[in-house]
């Protein structure tokens, strides 16, 4: 084999290597609760719950109108935060924790980690929690690396720091939806028992915070009429 062939293999698996752990983005078209030991989590235990989790803010020009919806419905979620925008707006951090929803992280910054080191990704994760810590928040449970794109490097990383990665086995897509009912049809489709399902509080693109704000109603509506509750991502995993 050839020197140049032989590089360009060494650095194929390499890349793969990095990149591999992102199959695990798999077990939301698949039955899989959480791996074991908890590592990386899409369900929680098969009672009659749902988390409903949001990505991406805290936003100030559209979370206020999510939370309000569910106050309004009577529902607790999980919302996970973008460190430099919790450094940004502390105070509305604080309102989604003090209004009795869970804080889990998003990373300080929206990069996919397939494009940085594990020096990167630390420093990454331990800025995000000095912002939450900064904001007055707890420290956070649980990390959804940003597009759930997880590389070894993030594996190692948030185990270091103890912190599940979740996913999702539900999702609205709104930022491809045309509309409230498209988005709460959607997640609809994917609904089982403990599923975590995943929207976003900040805008994507014009338009799609206001279709997730709709959509609410009629997801937790699918929910109720199941039999089922919508609570935060502790409760669902805790079992109790």
């Amino acid at each position: 084999m050839s020197a140049p062939r032989r590089v360009a293999l060494a650095t194929g698996a390499a890349a793969l290597a990095h990149m591999l752990p992102s199959v695990a983005v798999l077990g939301q078209w698949t039955p899989l609760r959480t791996t074991a030991g908890g590592g990386f989590v899409w369900r929680g235990t098969s009672q009659a719950r749902i988390a409903l989790t949001f990505d991406d803010g805290p936003d100030p020009a559209n979370t206020p109108a999510v939370l309000d919806r569910l106050d309004a419905l009577g529902v607790r979620a999980t919302f996970f935060c973008l460190g430099e925008r919790v450094a940004a707006n502390p105070g509305l951090a604080g309102e989604m924790h003090a209004r009795g929803h869970e804080i889990g992280t998003h990373g300080h910054r929206h990069h996919s980690h397939f494009r940085h080191t594990a020096l990167w990704i630390a420093d990454d994760l331990r800025r995000a929690t000095d912002a939450m810590a900064d904001a007055g928040l707890p420290v956070p449970q649980w990390f959804r690396p940003p597009f759930g794109h997880v590389s070894a490097d993030t594996v190692v990383c948030a185990r270091s720091r103890r912190l599940p990665i979740v996913l999702w086995s539900a999702m609205g897509r709104e930022w491809v939806e045309p509309t409230a009912a498209a988005v709460a049809a959607r997640v609809r489709r994917s609904l089982s028992p403990g599923a975590v399902v995943l929207l976003h509080d900040a805008e994507i693109n014009t338009g799609s915070s206001s279709r997730v704000v709709a959509a609410l109603e009629p997801i937790t509506a699918a929910i109720a009429a199941r039999g089922w509750d919508a609570v935060p991502l502790g409760e669902l995993l805790s079992g109790r």
